[in-house]
């Protein structure tokens, strides 16, 4: 006896963002893309527990041992949700192959992300952003403080490892980060923006802007693996 049909999921292959709707906006093209790479893995993920429900997975038989279809599921709704899982591995492949050269194209764009360095750089006072404290630069010359600083934070530094890349971009535990090279609080991919934002960028430093108390800082951090420790950045960060 077959099992009840659990509802299937409506989408099968999800259209990929088009470059040419970002002209001259490769930071949001970066994005969107992201963005679109989180709804096709929890697109995949639904799919993938309807065929759980039936007890099967995308190598499962569908027929007994003597070649007759099995009695025992759904057939249909197996073959639908595979038949869609595998339109939306190729669309996951098709970003991840698009994701690389579109972040490098965004930090391009971005001046404040165009120099790496392996120790904490000396830092330049300015005035407040935004009617605050004294902000401070490190890597850079003042004027690349931005005029606005992001409202509300979006992650804080829980732990930081000893000589990892974070220690030395002199990132610290408690900092909170207002913006990790352009993902902010209103950013829809929140930490998990972040998280994919890093595992494209070994080797690219990025800028980070934390409030360390009442002082805002602009910090350099460069992802690289091969340090010593977990991770490509050596932190531990939480929502804030």
């Amino acid at each position: 006896m077959a099992l009840p049909t659990p509802a299937l999921p409506t989408v099968t292959s999800l259209p990929l963002p088009d470059p040419e709707a970002y002209p001259g906006e490769p930071r949001e093209y970066a994005t969107a893309l992201m963005q679109r790479k989180e709804e096709i893995e929890k697109a995949m993920d639904e799919l993938r527990n309807v065929l759980a429900s039936h007890g099967t997975n995308t190598s499962t038989p569908l027929v007994d041992p003597e070649g007759y279809p099995r009695g025992d599921i759904d057939i249909y709704a197996i073959r639908h949700a595979r038949s869609a899982l595998a339109h939306l591995v190729t669309d996951l492949r098709t970003v991840n192959d698009l994701l690389p050269n579109a972040l490098a194209l965004a930090f391009q764009a971005n001046p404040a992300a165009s120099s790496s360095s392996s120790e904490p750089a000396p830092s330049t006072k300015v005035n407040g952003v935004n009617g605050h404290g004294p902000s401070v630069v490190r890597g850079g010359a003042a004027d690349d403080m931005p005029e606005a600083w992001p409202e509300r934070a979006i992650a804080r530094v829980n732990s930081v490892a000893l000589n990892s890349p974070a220690a030395e971009a002199d990132l610290r535990a408690e900092d909170l980060i207002h913006s990790f090279s352009g993902v902010t609080s209103t950013h829809p991919g929140g930490l998990q923006a972040i998280g994919a934002l890093v595992q494209q960028s070994e080797g690219t430093t990025l800028t980070i802007l934390v409030l360390r108390g009442t002082e805002r800082i602009r910090l350099r951090l460069t992802p690289r693996t091969g340090w010593g420790g977990r991770g490509s950045l050596g932190c531990h960060i939480v929502p804030a």
